[in-house]
């Protein structure tokens, strides 16, 4: 079979391309989306929107989302070539790190778009919302991004297709797929890289690790919401006051009169102004800057006093706490971010610096692989990039400064990898001393007197002991 011929620049002006191949295609305007069969990502397609629910319905879980993105994007790209590259004409590539850490620190790995030009050439860079992104079932490989995703809508005329994006590929055969998008109905939006880890059962789209404990973020959620139910509407009177006889009772307003449709039962009470009097004394009672609350009740005799039984409610709320605790742990294990490093104190590990230094290293295996999703594709489309060194940020900014005052040098060095402080050695005479140091008192004199003056003199620092020279008569 002979080979196939490339696309050469005079072949693509011959079929009416423009006559500047270093263009890229413009954008479809107006064109309906191509209706593709796609995979679903869950169950009912809205895998990641139900991710999106629980981790912002969760505190702890938004937290840590928070902190994984933060250090994913660390302070940039380290090198100055990498970090101004310019990606767009609105962002260099630090932009579109700190723009899809947020979609890697998800779980929802990256999807980074090229809208190459008709001669092949890489033109502009960006990110689409990976939430937002569905792979094609079957066919040619292509995905479909579609906002209305977000909304759990997919109109097939909002669709935008993009083709895949193959790095083996040369500029000719690039070209050839962009001038063949270009003349289809959907139009050509770009080539898509969609990076995530894949894992057995989930190569096609991906599944947040968190996932699998998603009933500990939504229990953290509504741990929260009883909290506000309790402070918001739970009963708690400081004291219950029962006043007692008939002239406490309201009555009938004597001056109601019955409009059309009325009867003389249904004049409004009125407070009776003995029960108004003891209400005013109650309040300057308690005092103007009292926060307490006392329970008023009127009877007209005391069998009609009901009986209020308080429930002590400090067991349960201990327990309650302990949930809280035992949930917060959960949740954060289940993201994969150490406690510390969102302000909550760990119950037992304080008092080690070394377990919060491994489990901050621990903390390494959570950001690396979601940071290198977004710089594989992007090394990919920048060859002449070399050093996609991300400057790291320091943990120990994010940790409570009581705990952070205790980490030695070698714990913060060990935090980025780091090797100990080379420790100086110690002179012959300390070695000597320290030895000294561990023998018995009895043994230790006879030690020292075996040895010679000036051998004394050096432990301590002095040089030898020196005799003046006679100084010859003038």
């Amino acid at each position: 079979m002979a080979k196939r011929r490339r696309s050469s620049t005079v072949s693509l002006l011959r079929v009416g391309a423009p006559s500047s191949v270093l263009n890229a295609p413009p954008a479809p305007v107006g064109a309906g989306g191509e209706k593709l069969k796609l995979i679903t990502w869950g169950a009912n397609d809205n895998l990641p929107q139900e991710c999106l629910r629980i981790v912002y319905d969760s505190g702890t879980a938004e937290a840590c989302a928070t902190r994984i993105a933060q250090f994913i994007g660390g302070k940039g790209f380290a090198s100055k070539a990498t970090a101004t590259m310019r990606a767009n004409d609105e962002q260099t590539l630090n932009d579109i790190l700190a723009e899809a850490k947020h979609y890697t620190g998800m779980g929802f790995g990256a999807a980074i778009v090229c809208r190459f030009t008709y001669g092949g050439q890489r033109g502009d860079v960006f990110v689409e919302p990976a939430d937002c992104t569905r792979p094609e079932k079957g066919g040619l490989g292509r995905y479909v991004v579609n906002y209305g995703l977000a909304e759990g809508k997919r109109a097939a005329a909002d669709n935008r297709v993009y083709l895949p994006y193959n790095p083996l590929a040369s500029e000719e055969e690039i070209a050839e797929e962009v001038l063949a998008a270009v003349q289809s109905e959907a139009g050509y939006w770009g080539h898509l890289v969609w990076s995530f880890e894949a894992r057995p059962g989930r190569t096609q789209c991906p599944v947040p690790s968190y996932y699998a404990g998603k009933e500990d973020l939504e229990t953290d959620a509504a741990l929260a919401r009883f909290d506000k139910k309790q402070a918001a509407n739970g009963f708690f009177p400081d004291a219950v006051m029962t006043v007692v006889g008939s002239k406490f009772a309201a009555y009938a307003d004597p001056e109601f009169v019955p409009e059309a449709g009325q009867m003389a039962d249904d004049a409004p009470d009125i407070e009776s102004p003995d029960l108004a009097a003891v209400k005013a004394q109650v309040k300057q009672l308690k005092g103007s800057e009292s926060d307490s609350s006392v329970m008023l009740m009127a009877v007209d005799t005391k069998d009609e006093i009901p009986d209020i039984n308080f429930i002590d409610k400090g067991p349960n709320s201990k327990g309650l706490t302990d949930m809280r605790n035992r949930i917060t742990g959960a949740v954060c294990r289940h993201m994969g971010v150490p406690p510390v490093l969102i302000g909550v104190a760990e119950p037992g590990m304080l008092g080690s610096n070394q377990q919060i230094v491994n489990s901050i290293k621990l903390f390494n295996l959570t950001v690396e692989p979601k940071r290198a999703e977004i710089i594989a594709p992007l090394a990919k489309l920048f060859p002449e990039l070399t050093d996609w060194t991300v400057k790291p940020l320091s943990p120990v900014d994010y940790l409570d400064p009581i705990i952070a005052e205790k980490l030695t040098d070698d714990e913060i060095r060990a935090f980025g990898g780091y090797p100990e402080l080379e420790k100086p050695q110690s002179t012959e005479a300390e070695r000597t001393l320290q030895a000294l140091a561990g023998l018995d008192a009895l043994v230790a004199n006879k030690v020292l007197e075996d040895l010679t003056e000036d051998e004394r003199r050096a432990l301590v620092g002095l040089g030898p002991k020196t005799t003046p020279k006679p100084v010859p008569a003038s």
